[in-house]
């Protein structure tokens, strides 16, 4: 009988196996590039004038909630598509290592290909309804969005290679895990 597994539990074992082989070859670990986190910056409004002189300190506050929402998103955004892109990297290093049987990594990657379309699909929705968000923070949820397709692209591109092993398959990844990283040091400003 075959064991099922929840997402967290593959993540935790991928974790795991990317552990393994950054000990098994300390060279290869050495030469990994590392991503410093993006630095966003949440500036704090002042509090607006009013006619009765309550209104300003409350709509300030709602303004500096706001604005922690919107950079909560920000961050976690920019950490979901980091992650996902390690993430998708690591799967196709314990598929090229025979770590893990072709068909666990395809199942693998179905389910990252799901979770990445329904944060896609979340964030699109504020370009979908009437949102007054400034115009630079719709351009950087876009962007955001963008590198998840792209991400959604790579993934699907492994996963194809993982069910056929054909080389065209192989030579998308590659691409599309370029343009993915292209992205990221675009709209997250990684050097």
């Amino acid at each position: 009988m075959r064991k099922s597994y929840s997402a967290v539990h593959w993540l935790a074992l991928c974790a795991l196996a990317a552990l393994s082989l950054a000990i098994a070859s300390p060279s290869r670990a050495q030469e990994a590039e590392t991503v410093p986190p993006p630095a966003l910056e949440l500036e704090a409004p002042t509090a607006l004038p009013s006619a009765n002189g309550d209104d300003g300190a409350l709509e300030a506050t709602f303004l500096l909630r706001e604005a922690l929402h919107l950079n909560t998103i920000g961050t976690y955004s920019a950490g979901f598509v980091l992650l996902s892109y390690g993430y998708i990297g690591v799967l196709a290093d314990v598929l090229a290592q025979g770590i893990y049987e072709p068909d666990v990594v395809h199942s693998m990657l179905k389910e990252t290909i799901t979770y990445l379309n329904n944060a896609n699909n979340q964030l699109k929705s504020y370009n979908d309804h009437d949102s007054e968000l400034s115009q630079a923070d719709l351009a950087f949820l876009g962007g955001i969005s963008d590198i998840i397709g792209d991400l959604i692209k790579e993934a699907e591109a492994l996963a194809q290679f993982a069910s056929g092993s054909r080389n065209e398959d192989l030579a998308s990844y590659n691409e599309a895990r370029k343009e993915s990283w292209q992205g990221i040091k675009r709209i997250l400003k990684v050097e």
